[in-house]
């Protein structure tokens, strides 16, 4: 506002003296006059002319990173047009959570943001560009930008800011620890199933027809050749040659929602299931997530249909590294809506800071339905007891160890 004001005192000024001049009748006032109206009326248009065709772009050839690792950045300003700009101030908006290896990083008026601060001149059709390291210090979607750009004259007369809108982001996963660092046996840690896999009837594997039985659902009644034969024939199908597993992520982390929540427990819970995903990926099962956690990233939904896709883990890890601490409703209530939904046979792996009584309900009616159920209890303390038949796992002073000896960032 005040570099404003005196903008616009030397132009009136200049114009008075222009009038003064003439009403005088003294040239050298009007020549000066004339002059000073030159130099602002050119100062006014390279300040107009100043960011226009300037481009500002920042290049990250990779954006899905684990916590701490460090990626390539690049900050590219290109001029292209034949007007030098004396002076260019960039201010970038980066989250506190990313840090930036020599870039000269300062305050931001914006919640949870520092400033990247870049500072040159650059002449006409120039490029210039620094380069820096990235890494995130928290699991997260992060969004980089907006940058603000203040340039203008060269005489320094006006000033020109133009914020430019474009943003890129920074995915970071969450952690994936061995399973054995957080107290799971490295051998069958999902429990015993026949010979290590569990066997079912696969419905999208037909195999051809056979007699009715006494027993046989009646969806499996196949009309067309009951009709023909003359007799009830029965569709049958190929067993699954490989075990489902779906992990089951609770969020909460509290009995009510507005008494906050434990950081610490909740990255356990995702640490622990992102951990026995990229194990069961490994192994090569079918894997599938079920969550009462609202992601960040719309097009990540909590359901996640099993698959045994070599893309599984991956969106599976995007997702974990996307919910947030406030769930959407509780996880008893959800998984009772949805009790059926799960794959027949399935493994259902609970990752979970607190089960109250209700939750043990739904678990034991998880456990009528045919499941095999395992709990991974992250929270300090002894779990709830659970109903018979469920692999149990207390595994919070584990992750209390990894903690304390700097291991394992929790928050």
């Amino acid at each position: 506002m005040f570099r404003k004001f005196w903008h616009d005192f030397w132009i009136v000024l200049f114009i008075a003296l222009v009038l003064i001049g003439i009403f005088s009748g003294r040239g050298m006032v009007i020549g000066l006059a004339s002059m000073g109206l030159l130099v602002a009326g050119i100062a006014w248009l390279w300040n107009k002319l100043a960011l226009e065709e300037l481009d500002y772009i920042r290049v990250i050839p990779q954006n899905r990173v684990f916590r701490g690792e460090k990626v390539h950045l690049r900050i590219e300003i290109s001029n292209r047009k034949p007007i030098p700009l004396p002076r260019l101030d960039i201010d970038d908006d980066i989250p506190d959570s990313l840090k930036i290896e020599g870039a000269d990083v300062g305050y931001s008026p914006n919640p949870n943001s520092t400033r990247m601060r870049h500072s040159t001149s650059i002449s006409w059709y120039e490029k210039t560009r620094w380069d820096y390291r990235i890494s995130g210090s928290e699991r997260g979607y992060f969004r980089i930008g907006p940058a603000t750009l203040t340039s203008g004259d060269i005489f320094g007369l006006f000033q020109n800011v133009r914020q430019d809108k474009s943003r890129d982001y920074l995915l970071v996963y969450p952690n994936v620890v061995d399973l054995p660092s957080i107290g799971l046996p490295e051998a069958r840690p999902l429990g015993d199933t026949e010979g290590g896999i569990r066997m079912f009837q696969d419905p999208s594997r037909p195999s051809g027809i056979r007699d009715y039985q006494r027993g046989d659902p009646m969806k499996t009644i196949d009309w067309k050749a009951t009709a023909k034969m003359g007799d009830l024939k029965v569709r049958t199908f190929e067993p699954s040659s490989s075990q489902t597993i779906v992990l089951l992520v609770a969020v909460e982390t509290t009995l009510r929602f507005w008494e906050g929540y434990s950081a610490v427990n909740l990255e356990r819970v995702i640490t622990a299931a992102a951990s026995v995903a990229s194990y069961v990926s490994e192994k090569r099962y079918s894997l599938g997530m079920f969550s009462n956690g609202t992601p960040i990233l719309a097009d990540r939904p909590m359901k996640i249909p099993p698959t045994g896709s070599e893309e599984q883990l991956t969106i599976i890890l995007e997702a974990l590294a996307t919910i947030r601490p406030l769930p959407m409703g509780s996880m008893p209530v959800n998984l009772s809506e949805n009790i059926g939904k799960f794959p027949i046979g399935a493994t259902l792996v609970i990752t979970a800071a607190l089960i109250t009584d209700e939750f043990v309900e739904v678990i034991r009616r998880l456990l009528q339905s045919g499941h095999k159920i395992v709990i991974l209890y992250v929270a300090d303390g002894n779990c709830p007891a659970m109903p018979e038949g469920v692999t149990l796992y207390e595994i919070g002073q584990y992750f209390q160890r990894m903690e304390m000896s700097g291991e394992f960032a929790s928050g």
